[in-house]
């Protein structure tokens, strides 16, 4: 393979010779150490091939002149024949240069700041303006990565610890922010009330008077759990109180549905972005789609772990149809009775489990499905409510004379 790269860069060319059936111009270029390789019979007349370096064409040409063979000259490779095609190619030439020299240019301006970690980004991309650290600040006018992380730790008390990474043109700022100690939280005296009625399932109270029982009706208002101890202290009831709630569903279910998709036909569209300027490149087809759905991806460009000012961006057109389906009404009623389900858990409180549901009214009119929908559920039902103290008693003036 050295040998191979050696005669690339000095330059070599195939030639066929011809009118020599004993091989003696092949013979005599070997015995002169002639750089040969690749040889091959082309036909039974004599003629055959073989690629020879530079420096043994004119050995080639006498040996040949000398043995009266004819010599054709083929595919010219190396260095030297590319540096001719190019000569000939100043302006492509020109343009590769100025490529090289804007690409590298490029490469010494910072183009990307990113700053994760933190929920005031804002505040850390002023701290680091100060430092000119932004987008189209070169390379070589910002500190490196400790200086940084030890400039922002000054600028910004409010962060616990910062780390810099500068990858390329890239600069990335993870932040760790400092957290406040908590203050002690102050329970102020409170009961346990229902909040709506319902059949008492279990009472697990952790702080207060429980007073109520499982099995007994409650409404909305009722202590559940209270507050107020039979000594006259107020503390901060705790606990948790499940009932059995019934609520009553109102549900209106269109027959036929139309849903939306893609056929399968698509085509492909790819851009090279510079800034916010799109370049396409490849895939000019302008398919006549009614409706269509578009998928686009973009990944950054690198080269040897260099980010580059571009990106490149990959587009995926896909053609989107409407398709009605009709739902029977079994269909619309196990979907009513889920639907149902769903709006009770998201107006029950935490922790709520559906445990029973039918359908009290079901009619078919028009196109749609009416449903009334009658579920029972297990949830939490105390919400806290504070003691208003009872204001103290007046005290009678005393009279004159006593």
């Amino acid at each position: 393979m050295a040998v191979r790269v050696a005669e690339w860069i000095t330059g070599y060319v195939r030639v066929r010779v011809v009118d020599d059936p004993d091989r003696r111009v092949l013979g005599a270029l070997i015995e002169r150490r002639a750089q040969l390789w690749d040889v091959r019979s082309e036909r039974d007349n004599g003629e055959y091939t073989c690629c020879v370096t530079l420096t043994d064409i004119r050995l080639l040409l006498a040996v040949a002149r000398r043995h009266r063979a004819k010599i054709r000259f083929g595919r010219k490779s190396g260095v030297p024949f590319l540096l001719w095609r190019a000569s000939r190619r100043k302006v492509f030439l020109a343009g590769g240069l100025l490529f090289t020299i804007l690409l590298y240019v490029l490469s010494s301006f910072v183009w990307h700041v990113e700053i994760d970690g933190t929920d005031q980004p804002e505040a850390v991309a002023s701290a680091l303006q100060k430092l000119h650290v932004r987008p189209g600040t070169a390379l070589y006018q910002i500190l490196d990565q400790d200086s940084l992380q030890l400039a922002l730790l000054d600028q910004l008390p409010q962060i616990a610890w910062v780390g810099v990474r500068i990858q390329g043109t890239a600069v990335y700022v993870h932040v760790i922010p400092r957290v406040a100690s908590a203050d002690p939280v102050v329970h102020k005296p409170q009961s346990i009330v229902a909040a709506v009625p319902g059949v008492v399932s279990s009472v697990l109270a952790d702080s207060g008077l429980p007073l109520v029982k499982p099995g007994q009706f409650v409404t909305p208002g009722t202590v559940l759990i209270s507050g107020s101890l039979l000594d006259g202290k107020a503390v901060y009831a705790k606990g948790t109180v499940r009932a059995l709630v019934w609520y009553r569903s109102q549900l209106e279910l269109p027959e036929r549905l139309a849903v939306a998709g893609i056929t399968g036909d698509a085509v492909h569209h790819y851009y090279l972005m510079i800034g916010n300027w799109p370049v396409q490149v490849w895939g000019f087809a302008r398919p006549p789609y009614t409706r269509e759905l578009v998928h686009s991806v973009e990944s950054p460009l690198e080269i040897a772990g260099i980010h580059l000012p571009f990106t490149w961006r990959s587009e995926t057109v896909y053609e989107a149809a409407t398709h009605v389906s009709v739902r029977s009404p079994q269909e619309l009623a196990k979907q009513g009775l889920g639907m149902a389900a769903q709006d009770v858990l998201r107006e029950a409180s935490d922790e709520a489990k559906v445990l029973h549901q039918a359908i009290l009214q079901k009619k078919l009119e028009r196109g749609k499905l009416y449903m009334t929908v009658w579920t029972e559920v297990e949830e939490n039902i105390g919400r806290p409510q504070q003691i208003v103290p009872a204001p103290p008693a007046p005290v009678a003036p005393l009279h004159q004379g006593q």
